[in-house]
């Protein structure tokens, strides 16, 4: 019988990445050069991370205050 190498848990663990990293690469080349109406979406997701970042920084620059919205209820305002 040949010889063969015993995987184990440490061994497997860089290899995971590794196959995951190949696996991401050939779904974002399928994706990008077979399907073209896709490329419309792979745009707009850095387009919508810069959005949601700046509505972020907004709203922690410009605190909202419930009162001057119409909440009235004190009580239950947490």
């Amino acid at each position: 019988m040949p010889w063969m190498r015993v995987v184990s848990e440490e061994n497997a663990k860089g290899s995971d990445i590794v196959i995951g990293m190949i696996v991401a690469a050939g779904l974002v080349t399928m994706f990008v050069v077979g399907v073209p109406w896709v490329r419309a979406f792979l745009y707009s997701v850095p387009v919508a991370c810069i959005v949601a970042l700046g509505i972020r920084y907004w709203q922690k620059r410009h605190k909202v205050d419930l009162i001057t919205l119409g909440y009235k209820d004190h009580a239950t305002r947490d």
